[in-house]
């Protein structure tokens, strides 16, 4: 089976996939639109003739081709001493992820075939993802489930998810994402793409720190997002997933550990090399600590960052000014946190958090936002 995905917008008219096909609506693989909510996959056996007229799969192996032969000097080098290794504590609070930052040659590569294969090659994600492309965050996973009414809500995570992913099942995966399925089919094709993607991989997994990985992620998850979202079906549950965050919602109470079996099927037939964690699997109600990737749906189906948060910024919010007003100097990367708390809930609930350093302005008699600014100028 073959995955095709193309971009759906906000425009009046909405993006018919067989018109694309009958030649009635050009096909640009390379759209931008700055309007985009999301996209559309379609499953076929083979590619519509009409489809493979408008690519050129010989001109892309030729750009894979070119690139491994820039790269050839990184191949010859030890790929651990390419990357520096350190931990950041998790979003949760619990626990350190381990990141591998690439060196800037190596980065600098890694984009390049990230931008390639997703601009030139037109290579998407399923519109069920949210996490690692422009323009889609974790408001806009909360949010859908939220206009859906859900009042029910699954949550779980999957273990080891980058070092998990070996580069056979990533091939594996890319052979049904079109137009790399048409690559492949190629020995040249799938020779140059496998030796291109491979540069990304270290310890025989993907690390967390490139910018490939990201974008391979949501590439090798369309077939399996798809697969979820039809069974899980539209009508009854609402299924997002960022990163290896996957939700599971619904307007009454289901039952949650067949929906995990789903999961668990789902990735059986893919041979992928995911479990769950059940540790981290939570079910409950619209009432308790609903919470979809550090934001929370309330009762009313609106999102909110939460009470204790709301609390807890505006607490730091007062000590900065009232330090800031009483030459008391804060340590920078404490500004930086509460600057990038303010923009992060001020995108969340805009109208709240505007009303909030406006208050403390009058109160004050400042301007909150250009004291934060200027202490980040002059560090």
């Amino acid at each position: 089976m073959i995955y095709i995905t193309s971009r759906q917008t906000k425009k009046p008219y909405q993006l018919n996939f067989e018109d694309i096909l009958t030649g009635k609506v050009p096909l640009n693989l390379n759209m931008a639109d700055k309007e985009e909510t999301g996209t559309i996959t379609r499953v076929y056996e083979t590619v519509p003739p009409a489809l493979l007229e408008k690519v050129n799969i010989q001109e892309m192996i030729n750009k894979l081709k070119s690139f491994n032969e820039f790269v050839d000097d990184l191949r010859k080098v030890d790929r651990k001493s390419l990357y520096k290794h350190y931990e950041i504590p998790k979003r949760s609070g619990n626990g350190m992820r381990p990141i591998d930052e690439p060196c800037k040659q190596l980065q600098d590569a890694l984009g390049w075939l990230a931008n390639f294969l997703m601009e030139e090659c037109g290579v998407l994600y399923h519109t069920c993802a949210a996490a690692y492309m422009k323009g889609r965050c974790t408001k806009d996973a909360a949010e859908k489930h939220a206009r859906f009414g859900s009042n029910w809500f699954l949550k779980t995570d999957l273990s080891g998810f980058f070092p998990s992913t070996t580069l056979d099942f990533t091939m594996k995966m890319l052979s049904m994402v079109f137009p790399l399925s048409e690559i492949m089919k190629l020995s040249e094709g799938e020779l140059e793409l496998r030796k291109a993607v491979e540069l990304g991989f270290l310890n025989g997994g993907l690390p967390q720190g490139t910018k490939l990985s990201p974008f391979l992620t949501n590439a090798i998850f369309i077939p399996i997002d798809h697969a979820l979202n039809s069974k899980l079906s539209p009508r009854a549950y609402v299924y997002t997933r960022y990163a290896d965050d996957m939700f599971i919602s619904a307007k009454e109470n289901f039952n949650y550990k067949k929906v995990i079996e789903v999961l668990k099927e789902t990735f059986r037939e893919f041979d992928a090399p995911y479990e769950i964690k059940p540790e981290k699997t939570k079910y409950g109600n619209v009432r308790g600590a609903n919470w979809v990737l550090g934001l929370m749906v309330n009762a009313d189906h609106s999102v909110t960052v939460g009470y204790k948060n709301k609390k807890m910024f505006k607490a730091e919010m007062n000590n900065f000014i009232m330090d800031t007003l009483h030459n008391k100097p804060w340590d920078i990367g404490a500004v930086q946190h509460l600057e990038g708390l303010r923009s992060y809930y001020r995108g969340i609930e805009p109208e709240y958090f505007e009303h909030v350093v406006e208050t403390f302005n009058k109160k004050y008699h400042v301007d909150t936002v250009k004291m934060l600014q200027q202490y980040l100028r002059l560090s």
